[in-house]
């Protein structure tokens, strides 16, 4: 017979050899693959958790806020992840969390307010009873990933961690032969076959959840008969050396079930939080069926572009757990009249871009990009959601109202114009205003918010990290640190305002003017300081010399080489928002430097410390320098440049500095109050000039974002050896209280001006 025949029988033992060796292969590639590390996850990003304790100032409508932002749902704290508001009376059931010094059990709270403040916090037992609580650590919010070049994002969940109805309605959907066949169901392929052959169509697969695994995970969507048989070798294999389980668990992670602009959603523990904002174990019947549902066809059955297809999809997994015995009738009856209470879609995971920038910038320091995308690495940071949403919507509130001052062509009363609107009406160009904001922790340097542009949510160009601009007179408190430091200056010194001129090194003649055009003779440092006189500043950085005033700002924290040249001293230099930042953090944390941070901690996918990133600080100012130019910036806001800000903020409730860059193309705030610091910068990208100076355009921003994010004015703790005297903000001569133009100032001990002191005019008592 043919059979016999020696050629047949050597090609048949041939075919037989290379099946067997590509049957190897494939047995290798498998085994290699499954028992290593399956899928590349990436680093997850977190903000800070929310610490909830007694007198901790925090509103109910705040923590509501927060909570609704983790996904808890709010009707009544009956299960982990949900909440009720009552009045100023707030109960909730934590989640839990694993942080990186221990973890956190779930727990039902009741919050108690008054007076914008926790005023009792109490543990809630099963029975109503309940007990004083100290601390209570809510899960922090996941504010961004980290993810690999092809997109696939996803949750990994442990089978004993996924609802056994889950499972159940998958199998009884796409498999419910699953725990009797070998990776291949022949009945499954011949009921599927027939099917198809009635409707004339495909209507049915035959393929069974191991197969559907090795297609997703070893092989492409080619449609060929090598590829049929290679599926089906490779699903046999993966049953011969792995449980039943372990391919469910597999399957359950690896799935795809979704997208989310370019992130594929991959897994149900990821697809829960996607289309429900919840945690797998928080779905009720309903939701675990839809997402059952969707993994026929994601973007078939999508339940926010096709809901009714998705509806009719679910309903039907259902009749499939009722037709299987798993679920009662009555069960099934509730679960189908429920709508599909999709959470908040979110098609982008670029949720908080700018502030994201800044972690990966960080993390690239430490970690190879590698690290990052596939390691399941877990990342925690400083990053505030309520001082985020305060920055943001200061920002899209005051960009609003200036960029509608300059549509209608009504530049701001407080400063010329002429140049801006001459080039306004010759070229009808009305382009976007741009601002960026960086926000700390005052005593810390923690990074708590920061906003890139006028679009907080635009993941582009990062303003506050990259925009290097002419920072103006937000650079002339270190000019006056540096005289404060010499110890021959005090805040009542006087320095000359008449006019000056400086021989640059091209030979040609620089000559600063103030920006009124007047000229106000000698004037004391801490009034200079506050009005921004230009004149005044210049002559005295002349007199103190370029490389002390680079020095000093080197000291505080500027890194970048700055180019010295005598304009430096009223702000030519050019800094990202980020850098001004670095500079007044030092300032405010009373002369020591510490890096800004924004990474707390890194843990590994088991939940193991990585790496700690501890805070690194050092005294680089003198502290009675540095307490002395302090209280100069408090005047800022009291009879100076930012005195607008009082009537909303109070007077001496914060210190800080405006800056305006030369033709107004920048307007700056870089100021603090006891708790926060934030630098505001105002502009257009092309450098165009603005009918807006840094007191009409990024103090009222940063008035703004202070007036809702803040909780604490400045407070400032002279060191020892301070002494207060009464001066007279015009002379600089003692003075009496109550007197007109005395303001009360602090000198290190015996500096302070002799003399009689005596009124201005007898009649100038004010109290």
């Amino acid at each position: 017979m043919l059979w016999r025949h020696p050629l047949v029988l050597k090609l048949g033992l041939l075919l037989l050899v290379l099946l067997a060796s590509y049957t190897v292969y494939l047995d290798a590639t498998i085994r290699s693959s499954f028992d290593g590390k399956k899928w590349q996850v990436p680093a997850r990003v977190y903000a800070r958790p929310l610490e909830l304790f007694e007198g901790m100032p925090l509103t109910p409508q705040e923590l509501a806020s927060e909570l609704r932002d983790l996904g808890y749902s709010e009707l009544r704290a009956t299960s982990p992840g949900s909440f009720q508001r009552n009045g100023n009376r707030l109960s909730l059931y934590s989640r839990g969390f694993d942080f990186w010094d221990g973890s956190e059990p779930q727990q039902i709270a009741d919050v108690e307010f008054r007076n914008g403040s926790i005023s009792r916090l109490a543990r809630m037992g099963s029975r109503g009873a309940s007990g004083k609580l100290a601390l209570l650590r809510l899960e922090p919010l996941e504010i961004g990933a980290i993810y690999p070049a092809h997109k696939e994002d996803r949750v990994l969940v442990r089978l004993e961690e996924v609802p056994p109805l889950l499972t159940a309605a998958l199998l009884a959907i796409e498999d419910h032969r699953f725990y009797q066949h070998h990776g291949v169901s022949l009945v499954s392929i011949a009921r599927a076959a027939l099917a198809n052959a009635k409707s004339g169509a495909v209507v049915q697969g035959g393929s069974t959840l191991t197969q559907q695994l090795v297609k997703n995970f070893y092989l492409d969507r080619s449609r060929t008969l090598r590829r049929k048989v290679t599926e089906a070798l490779m699903s046999g294999l993966l049953e011969l050396h792995y449980s039943k389980e372990a391919i469910l668990e597999a399957y359950l992670n690896e799935v795809y079930l979704g997208q989310a602009g370019a992130r594929a959603i991959h897994g149900f523990g990821l697809a829960s939080q996607h289309y429900f904002n919840r945690a797998l174990q928080e779905l009720s019947i309903e939701k675990l069926a839809l997402l059952v549902a969707i993994v026929r066809g994601p973007a078939y059955y999508d339940p926010w572009r096709h809901p009714d297809r998705a509806l009719a999809r679910r309903n039907r997994v259902i009749d499939a757990l009722v037709g299987q015995e798993l679920l009662a009738a009555e069960d099934a009856q509730w679960a189908k009249a429920q709508p599909l209470n999709l959470g908040k879609a979110s098609r982008s995971h670029f949720t908080f871009p700018a502030y994201m920038d800044l972690v990966k910038r960080q993390l690239g320091e430490t970690y190879k990009r590698e690290d990052l995308t596939s390691n399941g690495l877990r990342v925690f940071t400083s990053f505030d959601p309520r001082v985020q949403r305060r920055a943001e919507q200061a920002v899209r509130a005051q960009i609003a109202k200036l960029q509608s001052r300059v549509d209608k062509q009504t530049p701001a009363g407080d400063l010329p114009a002429e140049n801006f609107h001459a080039k306004q009406v010759r070229t009808g160009q009305k382009a976007a205003l741009q601002a960026a904001v960086v926000v700390t922790q005052t005593t810390t340097a923690e990074v708590l918010a920061v906003v890139g542009g006028s679009d907080p949510r635009f993941a582009g160009y990062n303003r506050a990290l990259d925009a290097r601009r002419s920072i103006g007179s937000v650079v002339k408190p270190f000019v006056y640190l540096t005289a404060l430091e010499r110890g021959d200056y005090t805040l009542a010194s006087l320095i000359d305002d008449a006019p000056i001129a400086f021989n640059n090194r091209d030979g040609s003649e620089w000559v600063p003017r103030n920006f009124d055009r007047k000229d106000h003779g000698q004037v004391p440092l801490i009034t200079a300081l506050a009005k921004s006189y230009n004149q005044a500043t210049a002559r005295l950085g002349q007199q103190l010399g370029l490389d002390a005033v680079v020095e000093t700002l080197r000291r505080a924290g500027q890194a970048r080489e700055l180019n010295a040249v005598p304009s430096l001293f009223i702000g030519t230099t050019q800094l990202t928002p980020y850098e001004v930042t670095t500079l007044y953090q030092t300032i405010a944390a009373n002369g020591f430097r510490t890096p800004l941070k924004a990474i707390r901690s890194v843990l590994d996918s088991d939940g193991k410390p990585l790496q700690r990133f501890p805070y690194q600080t050092e005294q680089v100012i003198d502290p009675h320098a540095n307490y002395l130019l302090q209280r100069a910036l408090v005047a800022v806001g009291e009879f100076g440049s930012a005195v607008a800000a009082s009537h909303k903020l109070g007077a001496a409730s914060f210190a800080g500095k405006t800056g305006t860059s030369g033709a107004q193309r920048d307007s700056w705030f870089a100021g603090f109050r006891a708790d926060l610091l934030a630098v505001a910068w105002v502009g257009y990208d092309d450098n165009k000039t603005m009918p807006f100076t840094g007191a009409s355009a990024a103090l009222p921003l940063w008035v703004e974002l202070m007036a809702s994010a803040s909780r604490q004015p400045v407070w400032l703790l002279p060191p020892a050896g301070i002494e207060q005297h009464w001066v007279n903000t015009l002379s600089g001569m003692p003075t009496r209280r109550g007197c007109e133009n005395s303001l009360l100032l602090p000198f290190v001990q015996g500096s302070a001006p002799q003399g009689a002191r005596v009124c201005d005019s007898p009649q100038a008592l004010k109290r």
